[in-house]
């Protein structure tokens, strides 16, 4: 698709289930009755992917979010996202800029490649971007080093002398048409991914929503570090949305994930394009 002069195309790492009462363990099992299209035969799982969006803006050709990798994860399936986009017709030597909303281990899985022993950059030209704060969080040693962050040790630590890294604040412009805004809470410093092009404007979501229900109901999931302050971005980003009547495009949405914020009886739903 394009919004103004900017093309976008949403690239499928891979899919993966979970349960209603994994990720949203507070959440009673009647309250999902109004959102059963999006779950599975037994009312009690939904269908996640995990895609990436590959952008064409300024000259530029820009990666949002690198999906789960292929590192033989206990509880993933391995991505495909190198194939994805040799089959949109891109090379990996030909993307600029690699951005990661957040670093959670589904969002910097495909930033490296193991080569025999170690991990090099899987798009060998690119910079690497990422919000300061959040870098500065995930890559402390305490942080980095402890069990469950095996995906910061082998995704994002081999980029410190491998490749140009970015580390920028606030609401960053990484072309003239792509803007970084602030959504913190479901990770110490997420960002979400405005784009701004001839009198068209869409956003890249990143994790502020997992699931069409949240759009209306405002829930915070298991993986939300501060589901106070996740609640209060989710709440600010959907009034933007409204307010700009910006496209959404979200990650862990049935993929493509390409819809709009609708209201029915006063209440915020998604509609998928």
């Amino acid at each position: 698709m394009k919004i103004g002069n900017v093309e976008i195309t949403p690239l499928l790492d891979t899919a993966a289930e979970g349960g209603t009462r994994t990720l949203f363990p507070y959440i009673a099992d009647d309250a999902w009755a109004p959102y059963a299209q999006y779950l599975t035969h037994d009312g009690h799982r939904m269908a996640v992917s995990i895609s990436s969006f590959l952008l064409r803006s300024g000259g530029k050709t820009v990666l949002v979010d690198t999906g789960i990798g292929a590192k033989d994860r206990a509880w993933f399936p391995n991505g495909r996202l190198p194939d994805a986009i040799a089959e949109a017709g891109v090379r990996l030597d030909e993307i600029d800029i690699v951005l990661a909303t957040h670093m959670h281990i589904d969002h910097v899985g495909w930033h490296t490649t193991k080569q025999g022993d170690a991990f090099v950059p899987t798009f060998p030209k690119a910079t690497c971007v990422f919000d300061r704060k959040e870098w500065e969080y995930w890559t402390d040693p305490a942080v980095a080093n402890a069990p469950g962050n095996e995906h910061i040790v082998d995704c994002v630590l081999p980029l410190r002398d491998a490749t140009k890294i970015d580390l920028v604040e606030g609401e960053h412009h990484v072309t003239d048409e792509i803007t970084l805004l602030p959504t913190p809470g479901h990770s110490p410093s997420h960002i979400s991914v405005a784009i701004v092009s001839a009198g068209e404007a869409a956003v890249i979501i990143g994790d502020v929503c997992h699931h069409p229900a949240q759009v209306t109901e405002g829930w915070s999931p298991i993986f939300d570090m501060n589901p106070a302050l996740a609640q209060q971005s989710r709440a600010k980003l959907l009034q933007k949305i409204e307010d700009e009547r910006m496209t959404v495009i979200a990650g862990h949405f049935a993929h493509p994930g390409i819809g709009r914020i609708v209201r029915v009886e006063g209440r915020r739903h998604w509609r998928a394009m």
